[in-house]
C-alpha cells in the first residue's frame, strides 16, 4: 500500500528544487494509525511545530495535515497504516540562502503498518554499539528534521543480525538507537540519555517518562556512556510504530526482560488503545 498527497493534492513526485530534497530543509513525523486511531496526533503536531519554530520554517502549512489524513484514510478505506507527514520550506533556487517568500511544501505518505515477531516483545530483541557517531548541535537537538545521514550511515552496518544499533556521539555517550530512544534500568530506577546536543526527543519517550512518573518510578535523564549503559540490569528501546522492545543482548552482553520494562510496556499499550 502507497497511498500520497503532495499540498492536499495525489501526486508522487516533487519538484526537483524543492529544498527538502537539496538541503534536507524541513520536518517529518511517522504516526501508527491502528483501528482508526491516530495515535498521539496532537504530540507529532505539536512537535512538528516547534521543529518549524527552530528552522524559521512557516508553519501555517501545518494546519492542513489532519484534513489531508483524514480525506485519505476515508478515501481509500483504510483503517491500518503508517502516516508519514513531512513539511519542506519548498522551492528554491540554487544555493543555502532562504527565499525571502516562503511558499512551503506538504507531504503525506501512506503505507502498511510493519509486521514484527512477538517474540521481540516477550523475548526481547538483539542490539548493537554503531562505530559511526551522531552529530552535535544543541539547535538541531530533539527537533525530527528531514536530515538523517547519521542515522542512514550507521544503520549500514549491519544486515539483518541485530534489530537496532545504538548511536554514541563523539564523547562516547550514548544518544538513541538509529530508529529509537534508549531506556535503561539499574536498581529499580530508569535512566535514559540526555538529548541537550543531539537526538529526536521521540513521542513515546515522553509517554514513558510520564508513564515512570506517575508509576512513582525515580526518572533520571543524563549522560549515559557504553560501559554504564552495559552495566544497567534491563534496556529497552521505543518509537511510535514499535512502542517498546526490550533488549535481550548488546554486543556480549544480555538482558533479561526485567518487571519494570514489562510494567512500562503494559501502561503503554493502554494508553496506545486509547488513542
Amino acid at each position: 500500500m502507497l497511498h500520497t498527497l503532495i499540498n492536499g493534492v495525489s501526486c508522487r513526485h516533487l519538484p526537483v528544487i524543492d529544498r527538502g530534497l537539496h538541503y534536507g530543509d524541513g520536518l517529518f513525523e511517522t504516526i501508527a494509525c491502528v483501528d482508526d486511531g491516530l495515535q498521539f496526533w496532537d504530540e507529532h503536531i505539536a512537535r512538528m511545530l516547534h521543529g518549524a519554530e527552530c528552522l524559521g520554517i512557516d508553519p501555517a502549512a501545518i494546519n492542513y495535515f489532519n484534513d489531508d489524513v483524514t480525506t485519505m484514510l476515508q478515501q481509500h478505506g483504510i483503517s491500518n497504516g503508517v502516516i508519514k507527514l513531512m513539511l519542506t520550506r519548498g522551492q528554491g533556487e540554487r544555493g543555502y540562502r532562504s527565499p525571502l517568500t516562503q511558499k512551503t511544501t506538504r507531504v503525506v505518505i501512506i503505507t502498511d503498518l510493519p509486521e514484527y515477531p512477538g517474540s521481540y516483545i516477550t523475548e526481547g530483541i538483539c542490539a548493537c554499539f554503531c562505530q559511526y557517531p551522531i552529530s552535535k548541535n544543541p539547535r538541531l537537538a530533539g527537533i525530527k528534521h528531514l536530515n538523517r545521514l547519521d542515522n542512514v550511515l550507521a544503520r549500514s552496518e549491519w544486515q539483518d543480525e541485530y534489530q537496532e544499533g545504538l548511536m554514541l556521539d563523539d564523547t562516547g555517550n550514548i544518544v538513541e538507537g538509529t530508529m529509537s530512544n534508549v531506556f535503561a534500568v539499574s536498581n529499580g530506577k530508569l535512566f535514559t540519555p540526555s538529548l541537550n546536543y543531539s537526538g529526536v526527543d521521540g513521542i513515546i519517550r515522553k509517554q514513558v517518562l510520564s508513564i515512570a512518573q506517575a508509576q512513582g518510578i525515580k526518572t533520571n535523564i543524563t549522560d549515559i556512556n557504553k560501559e554504564e549503559l552495559i552495566r544497567m540490569d534491563e534496556i529497552f528501546i521505543c518509537n511510535s510504530l514499535i512502542g517498546i522492545w526490550p533488549v535481550s543482548s548488546l554486543d556480549d552482553a544480555n538482558y533479561k526482560v526485567g518487571s519494570i520494562t514489562q510494567s512500562l510496556f503494559e501502561s503503554l499499550q493502554q494508553q496506545m488503545r486509547a488513542q
